[in-house]
């Protein structure tokens, strides 16, 4: 999988934390997923597809994290995973998988999004429908990580 494709969804994630959290998120270095192990106990999957590109993007933290993000963008304190907390982690995922559409869009790459599905639980899995590598992008806010990953597949269009 090409940077440039990679890069929209980085710039989402940096742009949805700064705008919604007031925090920068800190990325450090990506790599090629060897299983299906979540790196999160809650992660949000959206699936994305037009006629050249079909792929998904997943958002996966852990506990502390999501409860974290939670407090920050809502000002309320929980102490387990919640509805509402899995509602967060989802409107999240959808908000970052549609600042990346809109940078592939200046790309003349176009795609419809899915409803982002909420996977709870420790151990849990992320399946991805795609049959190409996985990326991974660890990120962290203020010590608190969590991480992107990101699988697509482009066709390129026909001269």
């Amino acid at each position: 999988m090409k940077v440039e494709y990679i890069n929209p969804f980085i710039n989402s994630v940096n742009n949805t934390v700064e705008t919604m959290l007031g925090v920068k998120a800190e990325r450090s270095a990506p790599f090629v997923k060897d299983n299906l192990l979540a790196r999160g106990d809650v992660s949000g999957l959206i699936g994305f597809a037009d006629k050249n590109i079909s792929g998904s993007v997943a958002l996966s933290f852990p506990t502390g994290t999501a409860l974290k993000i939670y407090r920050m963008m809502m000002g309320e304190t929980v102490f387990k995973i919640n509805n509402d907390v899995q509602d967060t982690v989802g409107e999240l995922t959808n908000i970052v998988c549609g600042g990346a559409k809109q940078e592939f869009a200046k790309m003349g790459l176009s795609f419809h999004i899915s409803i982002p599905s909420i996977i709870v639980g420790k151990g849990h899995q992320i399946t991805h429908k795609q049959h190409t590598p996985i990326v991974v992008i660890p990120f962290a806010i203020e010590q608190s990580p969590f991480a992107m990953e990101i699988t697509m597949k482009i066709i390129p269009k026909k001269a």
